[in-house]
């Protein structure tokens, strides 16, 4: 299973009230509305359906070549890379375990409240990498 995946997409503005996202290599689209962030649609769309194909055993296609790809008037060529750790643990959440040193003072304070330390150390990493 590969890491990373780079695919051509063609994002048609012909209609104000939708962006249409095809990807050249695959059969199907996804769509967002202009208000949206059409990247992560297009992320999410190329996330899941490589994942259906690694659960039916099949290998993701070659990309199209840009030179392959026509476009009109009111399309625009970008490229749309999925990572695919991260994609495959917002579909199973998965946790590992660590060991972690804080002072004793501390660790006395937090048992007296009932912290839960795992789902706090969580918290803090998504707020420290701006996952929130």
């Amino acid at each position: 299973m590969e890491s990373n995946y780079t695919y051509a997409a063609i994002l048609d503005f012909s209609d104000k009230d939708a962006i249409d996202i095809t990807f050249p290599a695959f059969d199907g689209m996804t769509c967002a509305t202009p208000e949206e962030d059409y990247v992560e649609a297009a992320q999410d769309w190329l996330a899941l359906t490589i994942l259906d194909m690694e659960e039916s055993g099949e290998n993701p296609p070659a990309d199209v070549r840009a030179e392959d790809i026509s476009l009109e008037t009111h399309q625009k060529l970008v490229y749309i890379n999925v990572w695919m750790p991260y994609h495959r643990s917002k579909v199973k959440e998965t946790y590992t375990k660590k060991t972690l040193t804080i002072p004793v003072w501390l660790d006395l304070l937090a048992k007296q409240n009932n912290v839960n330390f795992s789902e706090t150390l969580v918290n803090a990493l998504k707020a420290k990498l701006g996952l929130n």
